[in-house]
């Protein structure tokens, strides 16, 4: 099974962050040309790597994790209270478990975030959840396959003798 797109694009995107980060404290550090064209460049990376997430449907509830995390981090400081509990929903997708509760919440506040309360941001952030319920509501296909141990395999001489 291929691993979650949303899953690649998001350490990808964390990665370029941390740069990013690290980039401009060396460029305020010491104003080379040089490192405010890499500084330009990581955003470059960072804003595409924003618009292709918010386009990318998660294949899996790990998936769904992240962008609910992703949701919660754009969320303003007066609703932490929803954003902790956004991240607690990241939590147990990312643990593999997936509620009806947490599918109600979630479709509960793409809601809200849609009704233009929190402005165009919101939107966004609505966009994200969005992608995330789909994802998380995903049925999870279990494959087993049992075969028998071989009774005398091939290599048993080798230890033996």
């Amino acid at each position: 099974m291929a691993i979650d797109p949303v899953v690649l694009l998001a350490e990808e995107l964390r990665t370029a962050e941390a740069a990013l980060d690290k980039a401009t404290q060396i460029y305020n550090r010491d104003g080379k040309q040089a490192h405010a064209e890499l500084v330009n460049m990581l955003l470059a990376k960072v804003k595409r790597l924003f618009a292709e997430l918010f386009e990318t449907e998660p294949t899996s509830a790990l998936g769904a994790a992240e962008l609910v995390r992703v949701a919660a981090q754009r969320l303003p400081f007066a609703y932490a209270r929803h954003a902790a509990h956004l991240h607690e929903i990241a939590d147990r997708l990312s643990g593999g478990q997936r509620s009806l509760s947490d599918l109600v919440w979630l479709r509960a506040m793409r809601a809200a975030l849609t009704d233009g309360f929190f402005g165009k941001d919101g939107e966004k952030t609505a966009r994200l959840l969005s992608l995330a319920i789909q994802g998380a509501r995903r049925p999870v296909m279990v494959f087993q396959a049992v075969q028998p141990p071989l009774i005398n395999p091939p290599w048993r001489g080798i230890i033996r003798g």
